[in-house]
């Protein structure tokens, strides 16, 4: 039998969805913001509060270890990483951002679940401010319910 194409076009939503997020605290005035816009933008797609697991971890650098032990043990549909770091105030910085872009990017390939990035990697403090707002904490939870959606329509020809 083949698979009815309106049923793969139909958007999915995530009202059956677990959905974890991972979130350093460092800067976590800045950190907090996008939690909980994001937060809330899985409820209005439909996920329930108590669908929602959120670990907290010192810095950006325990983000990959923590999302990939929440999958684990959780078993959600997406994973959302949360976190900024700049390099003005991080001497290792290069490090550090190519361990977290290598970890996202082998997270993704050898799962079954997307990790979504919202880590900002910046060049100073003041950058940071300005680009880890409230509304990139919304834009990952919209990439979830893309990606969820994505995974729902996948269909073997």
């Amino acid at each position: 039998m083949s698979p009815d194409p309106a049923a793969a076009a139909r958007p999915a939503n995530l009202e059956d969805a677990t959905v974890g997020i991972v979130v350093s605290d460092w800067h976590s005035e800045l950190t907090g913001a996008m939690l909980e816009a994001a937060i809330s933008t899985l409820k209005r797609c439909g996920v329930e509060n108590d669908d929602i697991f959120v670990a907290h971890v010192p810095t950006v650098m325990e983000l990959t270890f923590a999302a990939r032990q929440m999958s684990m043990v959780q078993e959600p549909k997406a994973v959302i990483m949360l976190g900024c770091s700049s390099q003005d105030e991080e001497p290792q910085f290069q490090s550090i951002s190519r361990s977290i872009a290598h970890g996202f990017t082998e997270l993704n390939l050898h799962s079954d679940i997307p990790y979504i990035y919202g880590v900002f990697l910046t060049s100073t403090l003041a950058e940071a401010r300005y680009c880890c707002t409230a509304s990139k904490g919304s834009e990952c939870a919209e990439k979830v319910l893309n990606m969820v959606n994505m995974m729902a329509n996948l269909v073997v020809i």
